[in-house]
């Protein structure tokens, strides 16, 4: 009998004892719970003076930069237009298919009258531009650049950044080959931006003073100092007409060009 109430006081002891304990555990779960539902987690760094657990506000930063970016709520993927046109977009989300067909309408608008428009100018063209013939006067320039026109033409006149197309033949003075012709060796002819650097190879200043008083259309003869042309060093160019081979352009050569201009038009850049 004394052994019994021994065992029996023990376990009244323990259970007394484990009481505070278990609270303790019931608040650990709760704040755990909190935790992943509110924020970062307490930890229970010490015990109280009725044994139980008091939270710390200290905490890992691996355990505040996980709870900060496991419950993020995910970012919603960018809307994007449904048409690279921002007009058209809006016009359909506005008014519907007929807003979009609308503005189609306007586009469509503007690129025929555009072709209407390049075709008057060419009938222009074609209707004011006057043959000289044999009668072509020459003409002398401050800069010594000399040309006579073979054909005045009725189009537009080359102003810079815009993009010219051009036919030329091009032989130094005195020579009976030509270096270049843009006729035999290419049917498109030469383009390139009017008043940008470098020229195109094989075109000096004086082919562009001689070009820019041309009209679409015109045909001239320029005759090209050397001042003008490629100076007192001997220059090397290289010929599509030959195929690709190196030219040498003798020192203080006289060059003469035969220049049509076929096309001005703004350029795309």
């Amino acid at each position: 009998e004394p052994c019994d109430k021994a065992v029996s006081m023990a376990r009244i002891v323990l259970a007394r004892a484990s009481r505070p304990v278990i609270r303790a555990s019931v608040r650990r779960g709760a704040a755990s719970r909190r935790h992943v539902c509110d924020g970062p987690r307490p930890v229970f760094a010490r015990s109280g003076p009725n044994g139980e657990g008091e939270a710390s506000q200290e905490q890992p930063q691996e355990e505040e930069e996980e709870a900060g970016t496991s419950f993020q709520t995910p970012r919603q993927p960018k809307r994007k237009a449904e048409s690279t046109d921002a007009v058209s977009t809006f016009l359909t989300r506005r008014f519907g298919l007929a807003g979009g067909a609308a503005w189609v309408g306007v586009l469509a608008f503007g690129v025929i009258s555009e072709q209407v428009k390049t075709r008057l100018e060419v009938k222009r063209e074609f209707e004011t531009t006057v043959e000289v013939g044999e009668g072509a006067k020459t003409i002398t320039t401050a800069t010594g650049l000399s040309y006579k026109d073979v054909k005045v033409g009725g189009g537009q006149q080359p102003r810079r950044g815009d993009l010219v197309v051009v036919q030329y033949r091009a032989q130094v003075e005195g020579s009976d080959q030509a270096f270049e012709d843009t006729r035999k060796s290419t049917k498109a002819g030469a383009a390139f931006v009017f008043g940008s650097r470098p020229l195109p190879p094989g075109l000096p200043v004086g082919f562009e003073e001689a070009l820019s008083t041309m009209r679409t259309g015109g045909k001239r003869i320029a005759l090209v100092p050397p001042e003008l042309g490629f100076g007192a060093d001997p220059e090397f160019v290289t010929s599509k007409l030959r195929k690709g081979e190196t030219v040498e352009i003798p020192a203080n050569s006289r060059l003469t060009y035969e220049i049509e201009l076929k096309r001005v038009s703004i350029s795309p850049s």
